[in-house]
């Protein structure tokens, strides 16, 4: 949905001073436009992220900074104020406060520098496709966000506390997970219901 020009250091990231650290000067890994499910994950892990440095510098390994910085460096407070702000519109919508939520969605990505939207050639054929261009890792994950809420339902599964969307697909058996469905993955459905069943064998 949202294409990305992926800038991540070869030689990783590393933290000095409340600064995240490029080893590298970060390169091009391509430009791309994932698939939903996978843009959908890289939103809620970084939604996931708590507050540690290591956290964030984990998170950078894979994915780079947030910025589009002519520097080396990133203060880690940028990431902390991001990550806290992304998750505080997701909880909203999961506690039903849609209004308050897409105010505070609105205030979050006019901090951004944004994207550019156009119609480009197509490499894989003779014509032309419309693509929005995010600047940032940033603009993206707010993008991305924004795109998984519309139309969507936010939970927070009942194993790992983490949130999730749900449904997304037009299928029927999509349509009623939208209503059903209480964990983020089969794994933390399993350890919940093993775990249940435990308790229960214990009890009798």
């Amino acid at each position: 949905m949202i294409w990305l020009n992926w800038r991540v250091a070869d030689e990783g990231y590393d933290l000095k001073d409340r600064e995240l650290v490029a080893k590298s000067e970060p390169r091009s890994r391509g430009i791309v436009c994932l698939k939903d499910d996978v843009a959908e994950r890289i939103c809620l892990e970084f939604v996931a992220l708590d507050n540690r440095p290591e956290s964030i510098c984990e998170f950078a390994n894979r994915y780079g900074f947030l910025s589009k910085t002519p520097d080396l460096s990133e203060p880690i407070g940028l990431w902390q104020s991001e990550i806290f702000a992304v998750r505080d519109v997701v909880a909203a919508y999961c506690d039903g406060r849609a209004m308050e939520a897409t105010r505070m969605y609105g205030v979050g990505y006019s901090r951004q520098t944004g994207a550019t939207a156009g119609f480009v050639p197509n490499a894989g054929s003779s014509d032309i496709e419309f693509r929005c261009m995010a600047h940032d890792l940033a603009s993206w994950i707010w993008l991305e966000t924004g795109h998984n809420l519309k139309g969507r339902q936010v939970a927070k599964c009942r194993e790992c506390k983490r949130f999730f969307f749900k449904g997304g697909g037009k299928a029927a058996r999509r349509s009623q997970s939208r209503n059903t469905r209480q964990f983020c993955g089969m794994w933390c459905k399993t350890a919940h219901n093993n775990r249940i069943a435990m308790q229960r064998k214990v009890k009798f």
